[in-house]
């Protein structure tokens, strides 16, 4: 009897320690609404945690295996709520309002981030590796992007000047203004955004504005068939510099757009590309899709 008893003080004296071990461990069930929070969340080892994800999640490959709860204007709030999760991660920018109202009505636990320049994406590793439990491995990994990074800024530094023009879509015409990841990424490789003077984010621009600033070079952030539809549009431009010297190229926008540590893939293929404008070398609409080419390892 008094043995059965011990056991059973020593058991319940326990109960505190084992909380605080799964309180350290983080939560068991995630969901991401952004495809970038989830690569994030893999970065730092808990990908395997992930239940639901966007639409859009589809790195790494494992990704794309999860259960897709959302896209950019609805949530499966049902699904969600039948799903228990411990945890949704959300981008405050990129969430329409509505559905932020939405998830905090549900009385989920729910975590907002935002990230804008390239050194956020550092602390963002850390953020996630407090927030799930992964310290160890969100260090590690916001070390390796730290180096990298600076690594790539070395590396660049003292280019000659590039004027470009950073096309998102032509239909309207948007490019990225100051404001935006991409014209810091230009600068580490000696470049300026020609309409990084412009409010937003994502201003919609004439082509005679384009004509105007006439760019050095034209960036297209699409892959394939359409990025070359989109870049012959401009070779019709002869007094534009960028079609005169055919410095119009397109490239993968992913690796730019998401604020992931894979970033810097596109930004080394963004500098090895201007790097050719420079030389004056590089094809007409030449495509930049083959990112193991890419100097920055893949994580």
């Amino acid at each position: 009897m008094f043995k059965r008893i011990a056991l059973l003080a020593a058991f319940f004296s326990a109960l505190p320690a084992i909380a605080q071990v799964r309180a350290a461990a983080g939560p068991v069930r995630i969901v991401s609404l952004s495809p970038h929070i989830t690569e994030l969340l893999f970065a730092v080892g808990a990908g395997d945690r992930i239940i639901a994800v966007d639409s859009y999640s589809d790195y790494p490959a494992e990704a794309r295996r999860i259960e897709r709860i959302a896209d950019a204007f609805t949530i499966d709030v049902e699904r969600l709520l039948t799903l228990k999760p411990d945890l949704v991660v959300y981008w405050k920018s990129g969430t329409p309002a509505r559905q932020q109202e939405q998830l905090k009505a549900l009385g989920l636990n729910i975590y907002g981030t935002e990230q804008r320049r390239l050194e956020d994406i550092q602390t963002a590793l850390l953020e996630f590796g407090r927030l799930t439990g992964g310290r160890a491995a969100a260090k590690r990994a916001a070390s390796r992007y730290e180096s990298d990074l600076r690594d790539l800024r070395v590396r660049y530094a003292n280019r000659a000047p590039l004027r470009v023009f950073y096309q998102v879509w032509d239909r309207p015409l948007y490019t990225l203004s100051g404001v935006h990841v991409v014209t810091q990424a230009l600068g580490v490789c000696g470049a300026r955004n020609v309409f990084s003077d412009l409010a937003g984010l994502a201003p919609v621009v004439e082509t005679e504005a384009v004509l105007a600033r006439n760019p050095d070079v034209v960036i297209i952030a699409a892959a394939g068939l359409e990025g070359e539809r989109q870049a012959k549009n401009w070779e019709a431009f002869a007094g534009l510099n960028a079609a005169r010297m055919h410095h119009i190229y397109t490239i993968e926008p992913d690796l730019l757009n998401r604020m992931t540590p894979r970033i810097l893939q596109g930004i080394d293929q963004l500098c090895r590309t201007l790097d050719q404008a420079r030389l004056r070398a590089a094809p007409a609409a030449a495509s930049l899709r083959d990112p193991a080419r890419s100097s920055v390892a893949r994580r």
